[in-house]
């Protein structure tokens, strides 16, 4: 039987280009040593979309409803496909998730990306550059355990990018920034070299900063793109959903939706991590309760009054820690919902159960 010809920026499917390991390989259980690897590269509302070495010059769709409420898939997760189609599709536990708290949705958790190495933060050099959101970020990624890339993009149009790179250098001195012209493949090269065989990247950042230009020169896919706003330099909307792309002789890039607020799920060993060296002034103050504010031996408050501590940071870090206070204290009421519906669903079968007898 002839194979059909590859259609255009088609690649045959090879599961360890795209990041298939050793790590996905051991959890495949005795009975699933015929089932087939497939990688979600996009997904909807309805369907998923996988790349497998069953359709290996594109790409599968398979129902969501498959899947049950434990196991959504999200772009970027590895899963096992019976090839008689007897069990539903199995999602492989992952090694990294970059998730945050969904828009609107009471705390609920939305995961934006599985399995990533690394992520690249995408902001340009204008009006868009802000350290808070940039912080929030290099949290997000220390909480997955991803290595974080700060990416420059629109420095051709900066009469002084360097400007911008001393601000983020300043967040953290051993943090790799890229300056960079989205649209030229020559200063591309940084992130070619990220998205190695094997390696998934993942690309975050606002809307008009170039993520979608930046994925198409890398790959050659045809995403749509828009103009920013003259006025602030904001963009809109042009990628709508989270999609996964191969990289000619590489690994895979994942591009993501431009994100106007990101409010951080379970994340606080990440903001530790982030804001490292607030982390060891609270722990050095004399009180183990210390506000931070009039307390006797307060290292913050020395700090800050010494110049140590930059204000804006400090109070970064105190909102960050607030929104994750009120995240855990809205996470626990609802467990505890759960469980007195639960005890109640168990009365009542009891209950039923004697009235039987």
């Amino acid at each position: 039987m002839t194979r059909p010809a590859p259609k255009p920026g088609a690649y045959e499917f090879d599961a360890a280009a795209v990041g298939w390991r050793p790590f996905f390989a051991n959890q495949c259980r005795d009975h699933e040593s015929g089932f087939t690897p497939a990688r979600v590269c996009r997904v909807q509302a309805r369907r998923c979309h996988v790349w497998s070495a069953r359709h290996p010059l594109g790409t599968h769709a398979l129902p969501i409803q498959l899947f049950g409420d434990e196991g959504l898939p999200a772009v970027g997760d590895w899963l096992l496909l019976d090839p008689r189609r007897e069990q539903p599709p199995r999602r492989l536990e992952r090694f990294s998730a970059l998730t945050r708290q969904a828009p609107g949705s009471g705390f609920a958790v939305q995961t934006l990306a599985a399995n990533v190495d690394t992520l690249c933060i995408v902001t340009s050099c204008n009006q868009d550059f802000n350290t808070g959101r940039i912080e929030r970020y290099l949290a997000l990624a220390a909480e997955a355990g991803t290595r974080p890339v700060l990416l420059l993009t629109k420095a051709d149009l900066a009469g002084d990018p360097e400007r911008f790179v001393a601000q983020a250098r300043a967040l953290d001195d051993g943090l790799q920034i890229e300056t960079l012209d989205a649209r030229d493949p020559d200063q591309l090269a940084p992130v070619r070299e990220l998205c190695a065989t094997g390696q998934t990247v993942a690309a975050l950042g606002s809307s008009g900063v170039g993520k979608s230009t930046l994925v198409n020169v890398l790959t050659g896919a045809d995403q749509a793109v828009g103009a920013v706003r003259g006025d602030d330099n904001k963009g809109k909307h042009t990628t709508t959903s989270r999609s996964l792309h191969r990289v000619p002789a590489g690994g895979v890039i994942i591009d993501l939706p431009g994100i106007r607020e990101l409010q951080l799920a379970e994340a606080a060993a990440g903001i530790d991590d982030t804001f490292a060296e607030i982390f060891a002034l609270v722990a050095e103050c004399r009180f183990s309760n210390c506000t931070h504010t009039q307390e006797p031996g307060c290292a913050v408050t020395a700090a800050l009054a010494a110049g140590r501590l930059e204000p804006r940071r400090w109070d970064n870090y105190r909102k960050l820690q607030s929104e994750q206070k009120a995240y855990a204290d809205s996470k626990a009421a609802r467990d505890k919902r759960a469980e007195r519906k639960n005890l109640e669903r168990k009365k009542t079968s009891r209950r039923r159960l004697e009235e039987d007898d």
